[in-house]
């Protein structure tokens, strides 16, 4: 840390280190698992979202926007983007339109 009395400033330094070759060869290792894991059961990536989504509707069961945004933790818009998503790769059926549009995860 420098301090100059005379501007009343305080400038700070940080070094910066590389990151060993070891951890970084993990890293790349557990990134190759997750892509692994985000493919679902036809072979499409999905994010984590998109598998969180799945996971918390259940099959026959209609959800509005607002409920799924809701167990998810996010806003609806955001939501009713990543459901329209999963329609186009027909994970969901959606019913309905405008305000009273629901989702459906088919029975397998």
């Amino acid at each position: 840390m420098i301090e100059d009395t005379n501007l009343d400033q305080v400038t700070l330094v940080m070094k910066m280190e590389k990151e060993s070759d070891d951890k970084s060869a993990e890293k790349s290792a557990e990134s190759a698992e997750k892509s692994a894991d985000l493919k679902n059961r036809e072979g499409m990536m999905l994010s984590e979202r998109h598998q969180q989504i799945l996971a918390i509707m259940e099959a026959g069961v209609e959800y509005s926007t607002e409920q799924v945004a809701e167990k998810i933790g996010l806003k609806g818009p955001r939501t009713r983007q990543l459901l329209n998503e999963l329609v186009n790769k027909e994970l969901l059926a959606c019913i309905g339109t405008t305000k009273r549009r629901r989702y459906i995860k088919p029975v397998d």
